[in-house]
């Protein structure tokens, strides 16, 4: 059964395809897969999850060396990954819910703490891509609470990074710029954000760049889980329920890699590579709604010269882009 369902972790498809392998219907197949990932997900968090927080406490990561290079006092960094999706089901508004306008695709979202030593130390529940980044972080608060607070003996570790007398009971934490006021409740270190008009001073621009430095082991860590875990890297077309499970089994997974295989910048270079070809399919599907949209208009234009005789540089168009949508919707 585990090699069964490493099978399907890795490279995803049809139940169909990866039931045939194995001899099965698809149906038996993901029955089986599922039931089996849902018996082992506790022991793989618990395991690779949950004892690798407790493990690198920042204690160990200070005295092991293993801080982060410019901020050595956040315990880790956190960052949110899109997952294209199908277009759901339903109307309007339970569509636009999974939405990403920074991506134009639908999909979900997963946010994902990585300490220094690169390994993952929590992740969410998926939601629709429509939700910001802030707004994920805001309902994990609880978790990032727990894992910030200072332990014991944490308090004789030297301290004397960004908002130390503001929170001098927690260790900070990294975001990118898709964080901004998230240190109205934790110590959260995030870049500048240029200002309406203006431009960042010199030593803005360095904070920004020193804090991308430290981030980058959460854009390995995604590189590494999407390239290793096909269900993860490519579109998302089973089930949306069983999401979170697929997602936690990967990630745990993808901790026993990491432990075996340390994250290298070749890691980030996929994880790079994986948003380009969200770029491209965007891109791609934008273009098709414009060819599309066009030919509808070429069309009416036609039709409208035919019933009054006019000649096709005659006729004015009238209808909208939102009236060529719905009628291809």
């Amino acid at each position: 059964m585990l090699f069964m369902a490493l099978t399907a972790l890795k490279n995803a498809g049809s139940w169909d395809f990866l039931g045939a392998m194995f001899a099965q219907t698809g149906s038996t197949f993901s029955i089986r897969v599922i039931d089996f990932l849902e018996m082992l997900r506790p022991c793989l968090l618990a395991k690779y999850v949950v004892a690798t927080a407790e493990r690198w406490s920042m204690l160990k990561l200070s005295t092991t060396g293993n801080q982060f290079h410019n901020f050595p006092e956040a315990r880790y960094a956190v960052d949110v990954t899109f997952q294209q999706t199908e277009t759901p089901g339903g109307n309007f508004g339970e569509k636009k819910k999974f939405f990403s306008k920074k991506h134009g695709l639908y999909g979900v979202k997963v946010e994902v703490s990585v300490v220094p030593t690169g390994f993952a130390i929590g992740m969410t529940k998926h939601v629709g891509g429509r939700v910001t980044d802030k707004t994920i972080f805001d309902n994990n608060i609880d978790f990032h609470m727990s894992q910030l607070v200072k332990q014991g003996d944490e308090h004789n570790v030297r301290d004397r990074g960004p908002l130390a007398e503001e929170y001098p009971q927690q260790w900070a934490v990294l975001g990118d710029k898709g964080y901004q006021g998230f240190a109205e409740q934790v110590r959260g270190i995030s870049p500048h954000k240029r200002p309406p008009g203006g431009i960042l001073s010199m030593e803005q621009q360095q904070f920004n760049d020193e804090v991308s430095h430290d981030r980058v082991v959460v854009e390995n860590y995604f590189g590494r889980l999407k390239t290793l875990w096909n269900v993860i890297g490519s579109c998302w077309k089973w089930d949306r329920s069983n999401y979170d499970l697929f997602f936690e089994c990967c990630v745990a997974l993808t901790n026993v890699h990491v432990r075996f295989n340390p994250l290298r910048d070749t890691d980030g270079k996929d994880y790079r590579r994986y948003l380009r070809r969200l770029q491209m399919i965007s891109a791609s599907i934008k273009a098709k709604k414009a060819e599309k949209q066009a030919d509808y208009r070429a069309n009416r234009k036609r039709k409208i010269s035919q019933v009054f005789g006019l000649h096709d540089d005659e006729v004015e168009y009238g209808g909208s882009d939102a009236d060529a949508q719905n009628l291809m919707d």
